[in-house]
């Protein structure tokens, strides 16, 4: 979240200019074009005066919130991606639209486009849930020869608000809407990890089998090292939700296996929507060195030592770019060393088994070599990733690497909360299947409390939710 001022700077950037919003509105016309105006200051926000005197507010004042306000011409503005401290061009945003109802807006991105392959999400409940507005409903057309794509936002009857992003958001709202609903789980059981750099509280998450001289292992899970890769945590939601099911997958898992699981790599990231990818000096996924910058990252590594010998399996959720090949489906990151490659191959074969929700999942290509595409040697130059630590760190993990989920299109099936959250279940499935067809660790070292590690309890957390 970031402050925004209402205030324009600039009275030119309140002069009309018909073309451009009647270019942003208008169906796409080839050769199209429209002056786009001189002025391109920016525009921290703005409470701005219809011609019946309502009032149109867009900002990012709130959770999750990202947007710059480049530019206003009557009910058409230009927006941007704010980057902050990400190096290079990054797509995530979330701006929030308070307007009369039904009044349309027209929001426009100049230059870079930002609107993935189902359009922008639109969420009418203040970001609980959301919906993919659609290919449809966004237009691409040139502005004095810089292209732009536009779409129209609206608030509906009975709504407050619009909020239109990238991608739908997952906050520490919805994890705590999340842990409410098993709050009665006795097999569930939330801890501080430690505060980031900002003071906010680190969620660590144990559930499955938490008697330590019961569990045959460990499986470590993490999501969000770039905080803007939020269809991630839909899938460890699912995933978690499968741990804790009253069936026969969720008994084989609270029987045989413990999970370890930090939802938020990167929370300040999370909370104040940033892109979190690319950030300077390194991102959260490249901070695995001996003396990490963010705390997130220091206390894992800490605590991925401690129960390093019991660990079965590690998996760092991601999503990819915003389109194009190998970011239109779920897909495993493979690594360089033959024998964790030949682990992480098995592994996509049982997923490719068992798997049942819509998300498609196929072993064939559903793996990235290394060497192919952005998987090359320089790709971690800035720094050490999880993967990397994970394979060093666990040595007797059957599989210890990341995954890409795709943001909306998996192989042409919509990725939402519903479809993430069923792909997290059959991931459930394929990592026990996975696991399972080779002994456990023998380790003697049990996990949790009893084995000297210490999880201080975050208050604001009861120890079993």
């Amino acid at each position: 979240m970031r402050l925004l001022t209402a205030v324009i700077l600039g009275a030119a950037l309140c002069a009309p200019s018909p073309a451009l919003a009647a270019q942003a509105a208008a169906p796409v016309r080839p050769g199209g074009g429209a002056s786009r105006g001189a002025d391109a200051r920016e525009v921290h926000g703005a409470a701005v005066p219809t011609a019946g005197g309502a009032a149109i507010h867009l900002d990012a004042d709130y959770p999750g919130g990202n947007i710059r306000v480049l530019r206003r011409e009557g009910g058409t503005y230009t927006l941007a991606p704010d980057l902050r401290d990400t190096e290079g061009w990054w797509f995530h945003f979330n701006v929030r639209l308070r307007a009369p109802a039904g009044l349309p807006v027209t929001l426009v991105f100049a230059e870079k486009n930002p609107l993935g392959v189902r359009g922008p999400a639109m969420s009418t409940d203040r970001g609980r849930t959301w919906r993919w507005l659609g290919k449809a409903a966004v237009r691409s057309f040139a502005a004095g020869g810089t292209p732009c794509w536009s779409f129209q936002g609206s608030v509906p009857p009975g709504a407050a608000e619009a909020r239109f992003a990238f991608a739908p958001a997952y906050l520490e709202s919805h994890l705590r809407e999340w842990l409410e609903r098993h709050r009665t789980n006795a097999m569930l059981q939330v801890a501080e990890l430690c505060r980031s750099r900002k003071q906010r509280p680190v969620e660590l998450l144990r559930a499955g089998c938490l008697e330590p001289q019961k569990a045959r292992g460990v499986v470590v899970l993490t999501a969000r090292h770039h905080a803007c890769e939020s269809m991630a945590s839909y899938v460890l939601e699912g995933l978690l939700d499968a741990v804790l099911a009253d069936d026969g997958l969720g008994r084989r898992w609270r029987e045989r296996w413990q999970v370890l699981a930090l939802p938020f790599a990167d929370k300040d990231g999370v909370e104040e929507g940033d892109q979190g990818k690319n950030r300077a000096p390194h991102d959260h996924n490249r901070d695995y060195s001996n003396r990490p910058l963010y705390p997130e990252i220091a206390a894992w590594m800490k605590l991925g030592a401690s129960v390093g010998p019991r660990v079965v399996f590690s998996l760092d959720l991601h999503c990819p770019h915003i389109r194009g090949p190998w970011n239109d489906r779920v897909y495993i990151v493979g690594s360089p060393a033959l024998a964790a490659a030949d682990r992480e191959k098995a592994f996509a074969r049982a997923l490719e088994r068992v798997r049942r929700g819509p998300i498609p999942f196929r072993a064939a290509d559903g793996y990235l070599p290394a060497g192919v595409a952005w998987n090359k040697p320089g790709n971690d130059a800035a720094g050490r990733s999880n993967g990397a630590w994970a394979r060093g760190t666990f040595p007797g993990a059957r599989f210890a690497g990341a995954m890409e989920i795709a943001y909306a299109d998996a192989l042409g099936v919509e990725v939402n909360a519903h479809s993430a959250r069923a792909f997290g279940r059959d991931l459930a499935e394929a990592i026990l299947e996975h696991v399972e067809e080779a002994p456990a660790s023998s380790s003697a070292n049990p996990v949790g409390p009893a084995s000297g590690l210490t999880i201080p309890v975050n208050p604001a957390a009861p120890t079993t939710p």
